[in-house]
């Protein structure tokens, strides 16, 4: 391993609330390194440079055929459910888990890639279109990445909404057009029937709403924040204004378009990286964040030892 990014699932299972994270388990699934071993019938040798496409699947599917290995009833994220992942010097994966990283492409933009796969995905579900207006709700490191990743797939205009301050600043950085603070609620009567497309963040009751009554007529709504709970969709609403709500979890097999926008520099993927440690000063900045003594958007280990 030579980078591994902290995901929002990685908090949430280290902290004992994922119900379906097996313990033990060594987490991590956002990473990069190099081959030091393979074995049986694969392309891949000792000193390729890759980069782990981290979903599990059961070779034997038909997902897994048609590459939507995010769709299979055995799939599981590497670090998240049972198979141990990237947060150490070394890991053990599936050849088909494994992308080449381009000569020219650093390790730590190459860890960044399955995060913008998120992005990418979210967007795409939107089916957004050149010209059209999104809101993003939420400007965490995968919301920031939306931004970047709207503007892009040709977004006309992209405004951002979220608590923290200095996510919002850093948002009109990469992109957004307006970001606004919701401490005070959700401003629905200033956004209302503006946009094309919203791209929820967070997956709560009150952001699907406030989703809906954002939506022009004819819009779409993906949400690709983890719902906790019951989330009440007033479907007649929906159905007077044909909008559309889809779901975005992870993404099929093919990297291609993510890889290109970071190797191509085209979203800035550094930028949102707060925090760089070693894999021994990984667990005391995570408590520390978890603890909420410290704020981070996305924090980088680098397990290697040279």
């Amino acid at each position: 391993m030579r980078n591994v990014g902290v995901c929002g699932s990685d908090y949430s299972s280290i902290a004992g609330k994922l119900s379906y994270t097996r313990y033990p388990i060594v987490p991590g699934h956002e990473a990069s390194g190099e081959v030091i071993e393979s074995l049986g019938n694969t392309i891949w040798k000792p000193g390729d440079r890759v980069l782990i496409h981290p979903i599990l699947v059961d070779r034997s599917t038909p997902h897994f055929t048609r590459g939507d290995v995010h769709h299979s009833f055995s799939t599981e994220v590497l670090g998240v459910v049972s198979r141990n992942g990237a947060y150490a010097q070394e890991v053990v994966v599936e050849d088909y888990m494994l992308r080449r990283v381009p000569a020219d492409l650093d390790y730590e933009s190459a860890a960044m890639v399955e995060p913008v796969a998120v992005a990418v995905r979210a967007v795409t579900q939107g089916a957004l279109h050149k010209g059209d207006r999104a809101l993003v709700l939420g400007a965490g490191n995968i919301g920031l990445l939306v931004i970047q990743v709207s503007r892009v797939l040709g977004a006309d205009r992209v405004v951002v909404t979220d608590l923290v301050q200095s996510r919002l600043d850093l948002a009109l950085k990469l992109g957004a057009d307006e970001a606004i603070s919701v401490k005070n609620g959700f401003p629905r009567d200033a956004l209302e029937g503006r946009f094309d497309v919203v791209i929820d963040g967070i997956g709560s009751n009150e952001t699907v709403l406030d989703g809906l009554a954002a939506c022009d007529r004819g819009g779409r709504i993906v949400v690709y924040g983890v719902p906790e709970g019951v989330v009440n969709y007033p479907l007649n609403v929906a159905y007077s204004n044909d909008v559309t709500l889809a779901i975005s979890r992870l993404y099929n097999s093919n990297f291609d378009l993510p890889l290109k926008l970071v190797a191509e520099r085209k979203v800035r993927v550094k930028d949102i990286i707060t925090h760089r440690v070693r894999l021994d000063e990984a667990p005391a900045l995570i408590h520390r964040i978890l603890s909420r003594e410290e704020e981070a958007i996305k924090v980088m280990i680098s397990p290697s030892q040279d």
